[in-house]
């Protein structure tokens, strides 16, 4: 029964604590005091109480915690009730009857209060910024931040812990910002900060290149941003630039939203402008640097080491070195060439890009020289032409005839040859002469040469002797160069004469009017008898030459009229026959006027006078010439001797050689050999001749076929005559011409 008592006791008291720990758990609350009781209802006294925190004894020292007990209750009385007062309560009773307690949960609800209070913050643009904000109280309190009239954005990141987080601050970022802390107890707390956000000296861009053209103006920019106050130092080369005392440039500052925009204009450049420019900014926040780089832009250099690496004969290949671009790229280069001659001069261009530094000119003219430069090209324009190079192509065989062929016999055995030299574009390098053939038609096919080296003189002209009288032959010409020979001119059919031309009239003056001139001449036998008529050629000095009237064969004299008074005149007579006209005479000088009869100077040009008289002139006449014909004559033969001896020992020491697969004893002049040069052994150079080279045309012995093409005897005397009908009939050039043509005639007849 006591057992049964004990327990009803126990549950008693177990009924009561609930209730009142029941009681308990509705009436707490923060700040406020509260008590509690814990009371015995039934049982065996005395009653001895006892209060447990978490399973600890209750330190009944705390300051606000007493207990009151009684001797069936215990009260304990918690005043003011505290966030560290929330716990695990138990109430334990002891009597002689036994033991008996109850536990329960005391839990405190709690307003949120601050641990850490935000604070206003100044965050340097680009940084990160932390702020802290945090706070207490139970439940546990949530914290989140606000900004005044904006969301925050994906930058701003708020932590577990209250913390507000902002990756790179931005200008943007500044403002008005709440930290809020609520856990649904108590009025929330809200805290208000003010973000600032300071911005150094800096500059978006750090570098930049400005181009300006050798001359113009060139305006440098630098856009500092910061706050204010912000300045901006311009330097060159470690040099300040003085934004006052400037020489030559200007510098210019506008205040803009974010800081401010300096300009350095430099109003005329020249090429040691081109530098790098540096502007500095700063504020109290920090210091930036931007450099700028200025480009004076000018036409390229002229291209370097301009060389030619091969020939051909009618291309080249030429290289350069880059030059300096003028702080523009090269757009391309220009190659100009033309002919290194004297005259006007036909420049060629050829347009090469820039990724190349060689080109290959073409359609060049064979053994030519040229003069070849380079030229730059850039945005601004073109260099000067570079050191010109020097090339001369290769030689070809001329490519062209001689041009105006004239052949016209001259006597029996005589042919006289005239020619010009073909156009110079189709020499194809230097002419080293000409080869005159000739073949007797209807008897040979093949030609007999004969070479005629080249001069410079605008006509060209060869006596072929020793032919076959009264023969038709074919004439053609051909030019040569170390290449080789051109083609031939059409061929020219002209037959050798029957019989001898007239000889060269000997002319005197019989008498002088002031209007007319008698002239009087005479022929040598036995060709007088030959001649058909004389013509008669006069002139004023230096002036045209006029033909009087022809003159009968049994004249020997003539009177040209119509003649003005006191003037000179020249004068000549040719004789001909009907093979042609001869050779003239010599020019006489004659100034007309009164003159007696008797005969006049033809050297002098003077009037006659008393001591001229026949009785004087012919006496001495006779001896100047018989003394004249003894020294002429001893001259030709000793001159006919050594020429003689010379042939014979040239002739004796020849060997012919056969052409064409004629049998040696009818040899036959054929073409020469082909282009000589070129069958040579390879690798031949000039310095290293062939063993042996074929003999020239002139060389070659004619060929014998039914008939001698030359006379027999390889030492008869060669006689020359002069082209005489193609140059005196309408003859105008001045009387150096004519007497040349004189000279000529004199030196053909020594031969």
């Amino acid at each position: 029964m006591c057992f049964s008592r004990i327990r009803e006791e126990m549950m008693t008291v177990k009924i009561e604590v609930v209730c009142l720990f029941i009681m308990f758990l509705l009436l707490q609350g923060k700040g406020k005091g509260y008590q509690v009781m814990c009371a015995v209802d039934t049982g065996i006294a005395p009653f001895r109480f006892e209060w447990l925190k978490d399973s600890v004894n209750l330190d009944i020292q705390d300051k606000n915690k007493r207990v009151l007990t009684d001797e069936k209750f215990s009260v304990l009385v918690i005043d003011p009730v505290t966030l560290l007062d929330q716990g695990n309560y138990t109430c334990k009773v002891k009597s002689k009857g036994g033991s008996v307690s109850f536990s329960t949960e005391l839990y405190v609800k709690v307003a949120p209060r601050w641990t850490f209070e935000p604070k206003n913050s100044n965050i340097i643009k680009g940084t990160k910024l932390l702020i802290h904000c945090k706070a207490e109280g139970y439940p546990k309190p949530s914290v989140w931040w606000e900004k005044r009239n904006q969301e925050t954005t994906g930058r701003m990141q708020v932590m577990e812990n209250g913390t507000l987080v902002i990756t790179e601050v931005q200008i943007k970022d500044a403002g008005q910002y709440f930290c809020l802390a609520d856990n649904g107890v108590g009025i929330p707390l809200k805290k208000q900060i003010l973000i600032d956000v300071l911005v150094p000296a800096r500059f978006e861009e750090k570098f930049g290149v400005v181009t300006a053209q050798k001359g113009e103006s060139a305006r440098l920019q630098c856009d500092a941003q910061g706050d204010q106050p912000l300045s901006v130092t311009w330097s060159n080369s470690s040099n300040t630039l003085s934004k006052t005392s400037g020489s030559g440039y200007e510098i210019f500052e506008t205040l803009t939203p974010k800081g401010i925009n300096s300009e350095l204009i430099i109003r005329e450049t020249l090429p040691q402008d081109g530098a790098i420019y540096s502007c500095l900014a700063e504020n109290e926040h920090g210091r930036d640097e931007r450099k700028v780089k200025l480009l004076i832009q000018e036409v390229p250099s002229p291209p370097p080491g301009v060389s030619v690496r091969e020939v051909w004969t009618r291309s080249s290949s030429i290289t350069w070195l880059v030059p300096y671009s003028g702080n523009s790229p090269i757009s391309n280069y220009i190659v100009q060439y033309w002919r290194d001659h004297k005259g006007t001069r036909r420049l060629n261009e050829k347009t090469v890009p820039s990724s190349q530094t060689f080109a290959m000119i073409k359609n060049l003219r064979p053994g030519t020289s040229y003069i070849v430069t380079i030229t730059a090209e850039n945005s601004v324009g073109k260099s000067l032409p570079s050191d010109p190079a020097m090339l001369t192509t290769g030689e070809e065989e001329p490519d062209a005839p001689p041009m105006d062929i004239s052949v016209h016999a001259k006597g029996t055995n005589t042919i006289t040859v005239t020619w010009k030299a073909p156009p110079r574009e189709n020499w194809n390098g230097q002419l080293e002469g000409y080869y005159v053939g000739y073949r007797v038609i209807d008897l040979s096919e093949t030609y007999s040469y004969e070479t005629e080296q080249f001069s410079p003189s605008l006509e060209h002209d060869h006596f072929l002797t020793n032919l076959m009288k009264g023969t038709k032959y074919g004439i053609i010409v051909k030019a040569f160069n170390a290449a080789g020979t051109g083609p031939p001119t059409q061929e020219i059919l002209v037959s050798t004469l029957d019989g001898d031309l007239p000889a060269s009239p000997k002319l005197y003056v019989q008498s002088t009017t002031r209007s007319t001139v008698t002239l009087k001449w005479n022929v040598d036998s036995p060709s007088h008898a030959s001649v058909t008529g004389y013509t008669v050629q006069y002139r004023r000095e230096s002036g045209r030459w006029h033909q009087a009237t022809a003159v009968p064969s049994e004249n020997d004299y003539y009177t040209v009229t119509g003649l003005q008074d006191e003037t000179a005149y020249e004068f000549y007579v040719t004789a001909a026959n009907k093979y042609g006209a001869g050779d003239p005479s010599e020019i006489i000088t004659v100034i007309t006027g009164d003159i007696d009869s008797g005969f006049a100077s033809s050297l002098s040009g003077q009037r006659g006078h008393g001591y001229m008289d026949l009785a004087i002139i012919v006496p001495v006449a006779a001896a100047v010439a018989a003394v004249g014909v003894v020294v002429a004559v001893s001259c030709v033969w000793q001159r006919k001797i050594r020429l003689r001896h010379r042939l014979e020992r040239a002739m004796s020491e020849r060997t012919y050689t056969p052409y064409a697969g004629i049998p040696v004893g009818q040899v036959t002049v054929g073409q020469r050999f082909p282009d000589m040069d070129k069958t040579w052994p390879p690798g031949h150079s000039d310095n290293n001749p062939p063993l042996s080279n074929p003999d020239p045309y002139s060389a070659v012995p004619p060929r014998v076929q039914n008939g001698d093409l030359r006379k027999a005897s390889s030492t008869q005397e060669m006689r020359t005559y002069f082209a005489q009908d193609a140059r005196i009939q309408g003859l105008s050039g001045s009387k150096q011409d004519v007497r040349q043509i004189r000279n000529s005639q004199y030196s053909n007849s020594l031969k």
